[in-house]
């Protein structure tokens, strides 16, 4: 359930230049309330949804109503850091999708910066698009324990074997006063700032293409016939389509799509700097580590001039499994001080959730089992570059055009022989994993003594576990103090709603958006699938930090 200018309580870096999740900015597009009718429904109002609402209308064939429940970019697209990269661990992909996948990976994500660079030059928004390089290094300083370029070099190598990035090996990531040793240097990247863009993608879809968007408008369920969808809204009202995307961070009520994510929250804070104190060469870049925590970084501009802000992201954990939230953000400004000496004071701090995939890429595609349901989740953090590429993939895919990238994408995507025998090892810890999960869930389900009447007991901002008869209902009060309840398995798997309010009370609202959020994840992290390769398990005890996180 979202906020309606963020999913969280914390306050992302692009409040400092752009007030579109102010709370006091009002929602542009109208409420509907009233029966509609479209070619196209998208629902999900971040920067995947609104993608697939551009790229179908500059066809010019199919008309198009996009629904978001709270306002443009409430979700997680306004608490992304605004990687625009194609950094990956490469060495791990041929293992999951074969040679040709991993180069169709590889080239969809750098398609996927090429397509926004084309639409904001197109368009002229401006949105603090630049073009930037990025830096992969081992994250440790150059000669101290732990130190080695192994894995580094295998990333090259394989990365370079797609034959699709502009890589190269390079003696430093260019941090000023800091030696990084080797890194892999990736060309033609970029940063933006992301809610600039979606506010004038939202015009464009509405102002020049035609198309309709309505927010504050909840899709709470939907029937799928054979020559049509219907979706039912929150306040009873209906919209008939030809076909239906979900844009969402978890499909609507579809369970087989629910039990193959999971959810993670990720930590970002934003430190003020000199611009002379950032890179050795005086440039702007983007730098990623392969250290335990993963740590990514980006720089966006301060308004004070002669200063920046540099964004630094990591400390992912299994959502509802910690409550160590602020000292999180403590471990990242001391690592990120440790790195760039010149940084001074922490102005902003947040977090925002990402749901992973069994396999480290999005699930695009139609919904298992449907033919005119399809669905854009699992970006694993890559939510802005996934954007655009499933803006592309889903508009050829309900025009019957033919996509090379619809195999690697689709959600009921069949693995190869080497990446089941990879997922079957991993099984006795996936099993753990939502084993530990069903048991925070039941624990909660069986001791909770609290009845629908003790409710009126929460404060605003809380939620807690109680009683409805003899079954276990979450119950959630919003700032404005009105009830949200759900049973277990409404919209989640009833592990993951485990997970999910775990969090209740350790960070009331900040993790809100977890529970059937409609909009697009995409902060910067990278999949647990991929840490996991470090010990050969995932999901292995001891969570993200025993895992890889690079």
């Amino acid at each position: 359930m979202s906020g309606l200018h963020t999913s969280g309580d914390t306050k992302p870096v692009w409040l400092e230049r752009d007030d579109l999740l102010s709370s006091s900015t009002p929602p542009k597009y109208s409420q509907l309330k009233a029966n509609a009718s479209t070619d196209v429904l998208v629902v999900g109002g971040g920067i995947a949804g609104l993608h697939i609402a551009y790229e179908l209308l500059t066809t010019g064939m199919k008309k198009v109503i996009l629904v978001e429940d709270g306002k443009i970019g409430s979700g997680e697209t306004g608490r992304t850091t605004g990687h625009l990269s194609t950094d990956n661990e490469w060495n791990e992909f041929p293992s999951m999708h074969g040679k040709e996948g991993t180069a169709n990976i590889a080239a969809a994500q750098h398609g996927a910066i090429e397509r926004i660079a084309e639409i904001v030059n197109k368009h002229k928004i401006d949105c603090d698009f630049a073009r930037v390089p990025g830096y992969m290094f081992h994250g440790l300083p150059k000669g101290s324990e732990g130190y080695e370029e192994g894995t580094l070099e295998e990333i090259y190598q394989s990365a370079l074997e797609t034959k699709k990035l502009d890589i190269a090996w390079v003696d430093d990531a260019q941090i000023k006063g800091f030696e990084s040793g080797k890194a892999i240097k990736y060309n033609a990247q970029a940063t933006f700032h992301p809610t600039k863009y979606i506010r004038a993608l939202a015009r464009i879809i509405t102002e020049e293409l035609g198309g309709t968007i309505h927010e504050q408008t909840r899709m709470t369920t939907y029937t799928e016939e054979a020559d049509k969808v219907t979706a039912e809204l929150g306040d009873g009202s209906k919209i008939t389509a030809e076909q239906m995307v979900m844009a969402t961070n978890v499909p609507e009520q579809k369970l087989i799509m629910i039990d193959r994510l999971e959810a993670f929250r990720t930590y970002a804070v934003a430190l003020k700097i000199p611009n002379s104190a950032l890179s050795t060469n005086g440039e702007s870049a983007l730098w990623w580590d392969v250290a335990d925590p993963y740590h990514y970084v980006r720089i966006t501009p301060h308004k004070q001039e002669g200063y920046s802000l540099l964004v630094v992201g990591g400390e992912d954990e299994k959502v509802g499994q910690h409550d160590d939230h602020q000292a999180r953000f403590d471990r990242l400004v001391k690592w990120a001080k440790e790195r760039w000496s010149g940084s001074e004071a922490v102005e902003y701090e947040w977090s925002g959730q990402v749901w992973d995939s069994a396999d480290g890429i999005a699930y695009i595609g139609l919904n298992p089992g449907e033919k005119r349901v399809y669905i854009h989740t699992g970006d694993n953090g890559d939510g802005l570059t996934y954007a655009a590429v499933g803006g592309m993939l889903i508009r050829d895919l309900i025009l019957g055009k033919e996509n090379d990238l619809a195999h690697t994408f689709s959600p009921s995507r069949q693995h190869s022989t080497s990446h089941m025998t990879q997922a079957l090892k991993s099984i006795p810890h996936v099993i753990k994993e939502n084993l530990m999960d069903q048991a925070y869930y039941l624990k909660w389900a069986s001791t909770a003594t609290k009845t629908m009447t003790d409710i009126e007991d929460l404060v605003p901002g809380q939620g807690d576990v109680v009683r409805e008869g003899i079954h276990p209902v979450a119950v959630y009060k919003d700032d404005g103090g009105e009830v949200h309840k759900m049973t277990a398995i409404s919209t989640c798997t009833a592990s993951s709603l485990g997970t999910l309010l775990k969090s209740r009370s350790t960070v009331p609202s900040t993790d809100r958006g977890s529970l059937a959020r409609e909009s697009c994840s995409s902060v910067r992290r990278r999949a647990v699938w991929r840490r996991s390769r470090r010990t050969g398990a995932a999901g292995a005890a001891g969570g993200p930090y025993g895992l890889r996180g690079g």
